[in-house]
């Protein structure tokens, strides 16, 4: 029988996030700042559902935070201050390459790890699928390393930036997991090559590069003002940098993919180059090409490499 609601919303109907979202936003406007006619690279805030980051460049920024929380109890809305986090991303400290924000964490590596180590943990539970031996179909064991195991190591892996170094022990990693499915064990020996056409797989290193790409192209597509948008903004209008061997950042290992390139001149290392991409992302059918030739070279490269076919 239908019933009425005459106080909110059961957190599990389905019109309760979009409520709260609405509400949220009201609330939200409310504390923002007054918009200057300069557009700032950096953006105020970084909201998903109801986690909320307040980015600021200066420590007067981060202070501003105790206000906003009695702005924003003013609407009834309160702070979990238990889940409250601080984290400054500075050039001489990388403590902060360990926060987590949406499952990920910041850092490349440091996500990798964390990822692996999550895979290991599904994998496990798993075990008596992989040992049931002709009980389960290999197809089967296959289906459900993709959807139960793969997914989540390779969670957000779009916005990794890898060394080669880093592909191949995570290339590694996966095929120590598809042997395991197979039960292949030492002193039993197959290649790379007939491993991977034996699961039907391909190396994770090309579908990291497939998402990398593919986010990418989302961005150059998506609004302007989104987070993302700003970031790369940023990115190439910060000309300071620091001494030494310059760490691997993702528009560095974009701008690599790009570099390995022979029949197309295209880089990542300006303002124009950007805006470049982001032209040839709007022309899906030119943009799909791109990847494609950027993956058939990436191929090509990494079977002519001599480590490849390394066990």
């Amino acid at each position: 029988m239908p019933f009425t609601t005459n106080i909110g919303t059961p957190q599990g109907d389905s019109l309760s996030p979009v409520l709260f979202i609405v509400y949220l936003e009201h609330a939200l406007r409310d504390i923002r700042p007054v918009q200057n006619d300069k557009q700032e690279p950096v953006p105020a805030e970084i909201i998903y559902a109801d986690d909320i980051d307040f980015i600021g460049k200066k420590d007067a920024d981060v202070n501003s935070i105790d206000k906003k929380k009695k702005t924003l109890k003013t609407h009834c809305l309160k702070v979990n201050v238990d889940k409250s986090e601080h984290t400054s991303v500075r050039k001489d400290s990388e403590d902060w390459k360990t926060t987590k924000k949406v499952g990920s964490l910041l850092g490349s590596k440091e996500d990798i790890e964390h990822r692996k180590h999550l895979s290991k943990i599904a994998f496990n539970k798993l075990t008596n699928i992989w040992k049931s031996g002709k009980k389960t179909k290999q197809k089967t064991k296959i289906k459900l390393y993709n959807s139960l195991v793969k997914s989540v190591l390779l969670y957000n892996c779009g916005t990794w930036a890898l060394t080669k170094t880093d592909e191949d022990r995570l290339d590694s990693f996966h095929r120590k997991q598809l042997r395991n499915i197979l039960g292949i064990r030492y002193p039993t020996i197959i290649s790379n090559a007939s491993l991977y056409k034996k699961c039907r797989e391909a190396p994770l290193f090309m579908q990291v590069l497939e998402a990398r790409w593919r986010l990418f192209g989302h961005v150059l597509r998506g609004d302007r003002n989104i987070p993302a948008s700003k970031a790369m903004l940023f990115y190439f209008t910060d000309n300071k940098r620091a001494r030494g061997r310059p760490q691997t950042t993702l528009p560095i290992t974009l701008n690599n993919d790009l570099k390995k390139l022979v029949a197309i001149k295209l880089e990542l290392t300006t303002q124009t180059d950007l805006d470049t991409l982001r032209l040839i992302a709007e022309d899906r059918p030119k943009w799909n090409a791109l990847v494609a030739e950027i993956r058939k070279t990436a191929e090509a490269t990494r079977s002519d490499d001599p480590e490849s076919g390394r066990l």
